[in-house]
């Protein structure tokens, strides 16, 4: 009988760390994919308007550049790739939500060097062509990953006013631009006046050998 009750703690503390475990696999990346890069020669830093894109449209044709984008609605620039099932979900679950993201306008930028006939059928695959408040298309040039130094997709800079108002690296939850379709999102950081502090790293001295002292 003492036997069974040790075992039964024991799978019991064992559940309970499995489950503190889960929530800190979830709360741990959801900080970190909310800091903006600490690169301070970040182009993104120095300009903190639109960003000069460059999209071919699903048509082939048709140029999208940053002129086109809107000046008196929220913007969500969005980098991704239609191979990345991170993004495949996004998409899923923004048009079950279309409702309560109608007040955003969302640029979809696919990677330059994504092939072009994935592109057009993510774009058809979503129904992305029904919306009047969403553009996608590929980049013609490889700006947006040095621009702002994106490392993995999906990334979402959100602009206000023409004005970079919030950024998510590799996470883009639903429930946040949900918020900022309400105006109820408040950043974790001030882009007018939020300044990185450049990594130095310091050349290190060459250590000196010791001359041994030669025995007389």
């Amino acid at each position: 009988m003492v036997k069974s009750k040790k075992i039964y703690a024991f799978v019991a503390n064992k559940n309970i760390m499995k489950k503190i475990l889960s929530i800190l696999f979830y709360l741990i990346p959801a900080t970190a994919f909310l800091q903006p890069s600490t690169d301070a020669t970040a182009p993104y830093y120095q300009n903190l308007g639109y960003p000069n894109i460059k999209l071919r449209l699903p048509d082939s044709t048709t140029i999208y550049t940053k002129e086109n984008l809107p000046k008196d609605k929220t913007v969500v620039i969005i980098f991704f790739s239609p191979e990345c099932e991170h993004c495949q979900a996004e998409a899923t679950a923004m048009i079950e939500k279309k409702d309560s993201l109608q007040n955003l306008f969302m640029a979809w930028n696919a990677n330059m060097v994504d092939d072009f006939s994935h592109v057009k059928e993510f774009y058809y695959k979503y129904g992305f062509d029904k919306f009047s408040n969403i553009v996608l298309g590929k980049e013609i040039d490889y700006y947006l990953p040095l621009f702002y130094r994106i490392e993995n997709t999906p990334y979402a800079a959100v602009y206000k006013n023409g004005k970079l108002f919030a950024e998510f690296r590799n996470s883009l939850s639903l429930e946040n631009l949900i918020a900022i379709n309400y105006n109820t999102y408040k950043p974790i950081i001030d882009y007018s006046v939020y300044k990185p502090q450049p990594v130095v790293i310091e050349p290190q001295k060459p250590v000196k050998k010791k001359k041994k002292k030669r025995s007389r």
